[in-house]
């Protein structure tokens, strides 16, 4: 019998090619939507999973109260804290280790010279994130002046198997001894890329009393909470030595789970507010929706197509089929077509992943090699082709024999009307998803082209570290300057475009806060505001001339507003004890997330040590050859100096990446679906002209023209739209309303969006109907008629 059905469903596939074509090609660009988003979700949850750990990791994260909003961060404890956490709360909290931030650092071995990524870690990191040993001891090192190395760092570094006990030199005179090489962190890791560890100690030595500095939160901590019952009574604890020990940001602390740290990375008034965890969800029903069209498109044409199988069911059932066994036939069928989509879908995903992998920055692949994608797979096509094929299975194998041997079935205004139906979603879904796609890239744009109060092009920021360059600074600048490789270059404490401190204690008159307010904090050389070119909007620079600037400070728009300065001499503003008169206000730079708000912002002459460089290339030079010329430059003053750099627009283009990921994604798939109900409509149409065209005819011959007839055909797949965008428009704005509140900086939804929606698949929609419409309008009656 399943021979039988097989070849049955072969026939009746081959017998319809352009409806069984694009049914196939309708759920293969469906399953493929689906197979990319999935291999997507799964990378997202397969975060971190990797470690023993990984159900009891929680970092302690820091809320603090910064001008009466609440901002939460994992990088912002200080050493003293986990002192405590360790000698007081060894029993809930185990193998507690902190580290710093992460360092671009020059390493050398002879003549071999190159950059690394690594940091310094204080306990028992290595050992609490369970790296995997290659060679040594990899246990966090302790002992000054010795280091923990990637295998891949190993490998660029050296050409001889034993590695361990050799030195290296680190950023032109440490001295650093290898005690050990540990395995490649994968990349489904929040630590892929790091390559060294070094010894705390040596953190200590360089920054001497840090480590009783409560205010100093410039740290990442971590800890092993067995019993995840204790989380609230330990929150509360550290909570409370923490404000004793720090006043003005009235802190909390929040404990973290690694199990959250890729996907719920995103904090709002000291709150979880989710994070890359909704672009999971919003791929995952995307996905659904288009493998939904493709689903309906199937059983739109397969309950079309039954009005022309009506003898073969006469016969089967004359012939002693029952109802059960024309099902199972019909089941067969829609099976068959959905492998035949399915297998389709793995050859265009293949073709689609470099792309893929391109646009998400990851390396997503089928897991060919695991059992339980086929699994999975077998159950998606019995699923799909069982769910697809179940309704016109039932419809067809309902009729009555004798009124099917004589053509006259009818499926009833019932049918019709589900038709209809089917069609109404396929419009409101593929009419949801240009909403969203639109308001995504509209988004975008609208972020980007947000003022950034410097002028980015040619601006490069040099991430080498070299205490021989800043201490040679001034002479290196008129060398670059006098060779025309440079329009100018400055020191600063931060790069322009990543404000890395803010701090409390800031007061001015009238200020109500009695410990103080938050603000960032740059320091910068006289040169800076003409190397990034800033627009002053009160006020002057920095010069050299006027030896009070050492206690001047220049102020951005939000800190003006935020302080109320009306004009310079209306206030001053005070840190440390320290009076310091606002000589100039300028734009609001931005210097962190484009999406945020813009934090007040003081920049100082002397207040942080100046490590960064920022360089204004010359517009008029080759920008290769420039930057092969500065190199020579900075190395005869640091011959072990690997030059590193970063333009500031390009750098300032990543915190971009993750928007336009998905509008990327959401352009696709909105076109991938707009091109399945298309598909379907169309085929539908072309179905249902053909079995209307003997009423054309007559309606010719009568007299009616071909427009009235072009619209009598066009007008009930117009209605449908109208339904479709009716229902779509609603659902759009309320979930694109939510989707924008997390953006402080973001577009209002105008009526112009759905406008310009409906308009276009109004268009699309008459576009795919009008040409069977206008074949069938234009066709000689004499022909469609002569039967009759």
């Amino acid at each position: 019998m399943i021979k039988l059905f097989l070849k049955t469903a072969i026939r009746n596939l081959k017998r319809n090619p352009l409806n069984t074509a694009i049914n196939i090609l309708g759920l293969s660009l469906g399953f493929t939507v689906a197979l990319v988003s999935s291999l997507w979700i799964l990378k997202q949850f397969s975060y971190n999973q990797h470690y023993k750990n990984y159900d009891s990791i929680h970092q302690l994260m820091m809320t603090g109260t910064f001008n009466n909003e609440k901002s939460t961060d994992g990088t912002s404890t200080p050493i003293p804290l986990a002192k405590v956490i360790a000698s007081d709360f060894s029993d809930e909290i185990k193998d507690v280790t902190l580290i710093t931030d992460t360092e671009n650092s020059n390493i050398k071995v002879g003549d071999k010279k190159l950059n690394a990524v690594g940091f310094y870690a204080m306990g028992k990191f290595s050992e609490l994130f369970s790296f995997e040993p290659v060679q040594g001891n990899i246990s966090t090192p302790t002992a000054a002046s010795t280091i923990i190395i990637s295998e891949s760092l190993a490998k660029r570094l050296f050409d001889s198997d034993h590695i361990v006990g050799q030195t290296i030199q680190l950023n032109g005179k440490e001295q650093y001894s290898i005690q050990g090489i540990f395995e490649d962190i994968p990349e489904n890791s929040t630590f892929h890329g790091l390559e060294y560890i070094l010894p705390f100690v040596d953190y200590l030595h360089k920054n001497e009393g840090i480590d009783e500095k409560w205010s100093n939160c410039f740290f990442s901590t971590y800890g092993k909470i067995d019993n995840p019952q204790n989380i609230p009574a330990l929150e509360s604890k550290l909570t409370s030595i923490f404000r004793t020990n720090l006043t003005d940001i009235n802190p909390e602390i929040l404990l973290h789970p690694m199990s959250k740290w890729n996907l719920y990375d995103s904090f709002k008034n000291g709150k979880n507010a989710g994070g890359q965890i909704q672009y999971v969800w919003m791929f995952a029903w995307i996905s659904v929706f288009i493998l939904l069209l493709a689903s309906i498109n199937f059983i739109n044409l397969s309950t079309a197509r039954s009005l022309k199988r009506g003898k073969e069911i006469g016969i089967l059932k004359s012939v002693g089929v029952n109802r059960r066994q024309l099902i199972a036939g019909f089941l067969v069928e829609s099976i068959l077509a959905v492998t035949c989509a399915f297998l389709m879908s793995i050859i265009v995903t293949r073709l689609l992943l470099p792309w893929a992998n391109t646009i998400t920055n990851t390396s997503l692949h089928i897991p060919f090699d695991n059992i339980q994608f086929y699994l999975y797979a077998i159950a998606g096509i019995l699923s799909i082709g069982i769910l697809a094929g179940l309704y016109p299975a039932l419809l067809l194998s309902s009729f009555n024999p004798i009124l099917a041997l004589k053509g006259k079935m009818n499926i009833g205004k019932r049918g019709f009307n589900a038709r209809k139906g089917m069609v109404v979603v396929q419009f409101a879904i593929s009419i949801f998803l240009m909403i969203a796609t639109y308001l995504v890239i509209k988004q975008l744009h609208y972020t980007k082209d947000r003022p950034i109060g410097y002028k980015s092009s040619n601006l490069v920021n040099v991430t080498s570290r070299s205490d021989l360059i800043v201490k040679n600074f001034d002479i290196l600048r008129k060398e670059l300057i006098n060779h025309r490789l440079i329009q100018d270059a400055a020191l600063s404490s931060s790069s322009i475009n990543h404000l890395s401190l803010t701090g409390g204690g800031f007061n001015w008159q009238g200020n109500e806060t009695r410990e103080g307010s938050i603000m960032g904090i740059f320091t910068i050389d006289e040169n800076f505001a003409k190397t990034v070119q800033w627009n002053f909007l009160k006020g002057r620079n920095f010069a050299k001339d006027f030896k009070t600037d050492s206690t001047g400070v220049i102020i951005n728009e939000a800190a003006a507003k935020f302080m109320g300065v009306t004009d310079l001499t209306s206030k001053q503003l005070s840190k440390r004890g320290i009076n310091y008169t606002i000589i100039g206000v300028i734009q609001n730079t931005l210097s962190e997330s484009p999406f945020k708000s813009i934090t007040p912002t003081a920049y100082f002459l002397d207040f942080l040590p100046k490590n960064k460089i920022t360089l204004r290339l010359n517009e008029q030079q080759d920008i290769g050859q420039t930057m092969k010329a500065i190199a020579q430059q900075f190395n005869r003053f640091d011959p072990d100096l690997i030059f590193d750099y970063v333009f500031t627009d390009k750098e300032y283009a990543k915190q971009f990446e993750q928007m336009e990921m998905i509008k990327s994604l959401t352009s696709v798939f909105t076109a991938l679906a707009i091109l399945i109900s298309c598909l379907g409509l169309y085929a539908l149409v072309s179905f249902l002209t053909e079995q209307r065209e003997k009423e054309i005819g007559i309606r010719k011959v009568l007299g009616a023209s071909e427009i009235g007839l072009w619209k009598l055909l066009c007008t009930e797949y117009i209605w449908l739209t109208c339904i479709g965008f009716l229902i779509a428009t609603p659902l759009a704005y309320l979930l694109m309303e939510a989707w924008l509140e997390n953006y402080v900086y973001r577009i209002p939804i105008s009526w112009t969006v759905f406008a310009f929606t409906g308009i276009t698949a109004l268009g699309i929609t008459l576009i795919t109907v009008s040409y069977q419409a206008i074949k069938a309008a234009l066709a000689n009656p004499a022909i469609t008629l002569r039967n009759e």
